[in-house]
């Protein structure tokens, strides 16, 4: 169905409010450094960097500015909502809508909208008004999920288009607070759009109780990109919310450089960088091709700032090639503000010769240092079991290709991740405010049928403890930076 695959095309990303508490603690326990954190992740948390850790204001320090935070956007007061931005700026810089509209016994409200030059942000709040709409086994299920009796489909319109069609790195999350609410939010990539200060946020919603309902009359002309014919009367029979909302206030702390700038070996431009409270992007455009081959790789450069500090590219989703054979892409970088006076685009290499073995040392002692090729180290922090669930907090101190390749290994060398090499997913989490990353295997077995296997006493903290004693690390030393060819961007 149209909107399963919708759905798809947005990254998960994960919250811990423990370790959360931990840097918290951390923080106000002693002075932090700033500390040199490079990486290539694709989502990402807060980590426990115990050298590493900067929070910019009391505000964001103290368990009453987590209150503060939480009590201003309302999705953070749960342990399943996901930090996907840094809270402090969201805080700053958000809305709150709190409009409202109610349909076939289920309520839909616009809760708040946070938008700069880089990304929306829109949370919502859907609650059943009379019988429960979900069975309580999964809180991280979706709306459109089988375990949700009345499957709701809802879209989010910004300045009249479908948000998060056309660009990149678009991040949707949301939880079941109880058996009759769900609330989410939504983060859409703006930086390659042209999105004036003021603009129109609209969410679009329907009830689907089976893939083979048609959908509504206002939903045909959204996804068929008519939007402009889409009546009141069409709004009407459906959910349907509108504000207005103004980011001229962010645009003050937001800066937007012009580079248009060619990088030969990837046969890409760098069209621009935005620099702005919610994040740091480039926009980066692929030259036809006519062949149809889709010439740009997020891992075509390494990027440092005048001070010869590698930047952390975000290993994110890309857009497809184009009929015309072109894209567009934007790409999220850290350590790195509206200051910063320059860029330098280092080509990457890949040697034919070169080590892709597994450095391999013993948990418990941190912080534990893997210096995995000539220009970078995975330094991790702490490793923290709970039943279903090994998560590794980590930050990286100069350039690594993509996300570090960890192996869980016993005593023996054997693989000890919950449910085995198949039996757990992957999630990286990004923390903003400092740089650093959680890697998280949490269990979720599938047997032939399809269908999930429920944990045994083999995935209680207590069994992955005793069998995960050992953390690996694949090296790359197959890399290569070639600054002899660094092509530089001066941004002042």
């Amino acid at each position: 169905m149209y909107n399963d695959d919708l759905y798809d095309m947005f990254s998960k990303i994960t919250p811990d409010s423990s370790l959360k508490n931990k840097i918290t603690d951390r923080i106000e326990g002693r002075e932090m450094k700033k500390s040199t954190v490079k990486h290539t992740s694709g989502a990402v948390i807060l980590a426990a960097a115990i050298t590493a850790v900067l929070a910019t204001t009391a505000f964001a320090m103290t368990p009453t500015g987590q209150e503060t935070i939480c009590s201003i956007i309302a999705y953070f007061q749960n342990d399943h909502a996901t930090e996907m931005t840094s809270m402090e700026q969201l805080a700053k810089y958000n809305k709150e809508i709190g409009k409202s509209c109610s349909k076939d016994g289920i309520t839909l409200t616009l809760d708040n909208v946070a938008a700069d030059d880089n990304f929306i942000h829109v949370f919502y709040t859907v609650k059943s008004d009379g019988k429960p709409f979900y069975d309580g086994s999964d809180p991280k299920a979706t709306l459109y999920s089988d375990i949700v009796n009345m499957r709701a489909n809802i879209q989010c319109v910004i300045d009249g288009k479908l948000a998060g069609f056309g660009t990149n790195h678009n991040t949707r999350d949301g939880y079941f607070a109880d058996n009759y609410t769900y609330k989410a939010a939504e983060k859409y990539n703006i930086a390659s759009l042209q999105i004036p200060d003021s603009f129109k946020i609209e969410l679009f919603g329907e009830v689907n109780e089976s893939d083979e309902k048609e959908s509504s009359e206002a939903f045909h002309k959204l996804y068929r990109d008519k939007y402009s014919e889409i009546t009141d009367e069409d709004k009407a029979g459906i959910w349907y919310l509108s504000a207005d909302i103004d980011k001229s206030k962010v645009k003050v702390e937001s800066v937007t450089r012009e580079i248009n700038t060619k990088l030969p070996w990837t046969g890409s431009i760098v069209e621009k960088a935005v620099f702005s409270p919610f994040g740091n992007q480039l926009v980066v455009a692929t030259e036809t091709d006519n062949e149809g081959v889709y010439p740009f790789s997020v891992g075509g450069f390494a990027l440092y700032d005048e001070n010869d500090i590698c930047l952390d590219l975000l290993n994110t989703d890309l857009c497809g090639v184009g009929n015309d054979g072109s894209a567009k892409n934007a790409l999220e970088f850290l350590k790195a503000d509206k200051d910063t006076k320059q860029l330098k685009f280092v080509p990457v290499k890949i040697n034919e010769v070169g080590d892709c073995g597994v450095t391999e040392n013993k948990i418990g002692q941190y912080p534990i240092v893997y210096k995995i090729n000539n220009y970078g180290s995975v330094v991790v922090t702490d490793v923290r079991i709970s039943d279903g669930q090994i998560a590794i907090d980590y930050y990286c101190d100069g350039f690594i290709l993509y996300d570090p390749g960890f192996q869980l290994l016993d005593d023996n060398g054997n693989n000890a991740e919950p449910g085995g090499k198949l039996g757990c997913v992957l999630y990286t989490d990004v923390h903003y405010d400092t740089n650093s990353y959680t890697a998280r295997y949490v269990y979720d077995k599938i047997d032939k049928n399809g269908n999930r296997v429920p944990p045994d006493e083999s995935v209680s903290a207590e069994s992955l403890k005793k069998s995960f004693t050992t953390l690996g690390v694949y090296n790359q030393s197959y890399i290569e930076l070639d600054f002899d060819n660094t092509v530089t961007v001066n941004l002042k």
